[in-house]
């Protein structure tokens, strides 16, 4: 038989999904930690093995006295597997350190971070290797419409300089008015259609 329940365990109770997910008052949890509020596991490590976990969800973030609850994570897979060997300097700011990563973006990290050594090791993954293939199909997909989108604003802005050029012709050349040839602006204008046909986001 269930314990009597106080106004503020029926409330948690009818609450959903957390009563159908984690059944606190049916086992009587809430009022035991109510009870020993400092019983809740804090201080200790619990290790765990599962297919996968979500470092970035709300309830993985802190624990009840503070602490971050997530110390590591370990990927026994070897999907996730980083070439890290390449060591680059950190640069010491105000509050941060800014290093050079592998793709050549620049991070601030924070300088509360122990690192003694003051030597980062980096590394770069391509993002499709960490994606679902069909979010893979739809990432390259709205990259590539995007991509397109602006390509082809620039292959129309030079076929009018073109048509410009070809209208204003001179005794020595047809130029547009920043003085580039009009076989100057066809070269552009061919070598943009070629990376439009070529383009394949790489990830």
């Amino acid at each position: 038989p269930l314990a009597s329940m106080s106004a503020g365990d029926a409330k948690a109770q009818d609450a959903f999904p957390t009563r159908g997910i984690m059944p606190k008052v049916e086992t009587q949890a809430l009022s035991f930690v109510r009870k020993n509020p400092t019983f809740d596991g804090r201080g200790t490590v619990v290790a765990i093995l599962d297919t996968g976990v979500d470092p970035g969800a709300i309830g993985l973030q802190t624990t009840t006295d503070g602490k971050p609850k997530v110390i590591d994570v370990v990927d026994t897979t070897g999907s996730g597997d980083l070439d890290t060997s390449a060591v680059v300097d950190g640069k010491a700011g105000d509050g941060f350190v800014e290093i050079t990563g592998a793709s050549g973006k620049r991070f601030k990290l924070s300088d509360k971070w122990n690192n003694p050594t003051g030597k980062w090791h980096v590394g770069v993954k391509p993002e499709f290797e960490l994606y679902t293939k069909g979010l893979t199909r739809f990432v390259k997909k709205e990259r590539s419409r995007k991509f397109l989108e602006a390509q082809r604003k620039k292959e129309s802005a030079l076929a009018h300089q073109i048509a410009l050029a070809e209208a204003k012709e001179s005794a020595d050349e047809k130029a547009d008015g920043k003085g580039r040839s009009v076989d100057d602006l066809k070269a552009s204008l061919e070598a943009l259609r070629d990376l439009i046909k070529s383009y394949d986001y790489p990830g």
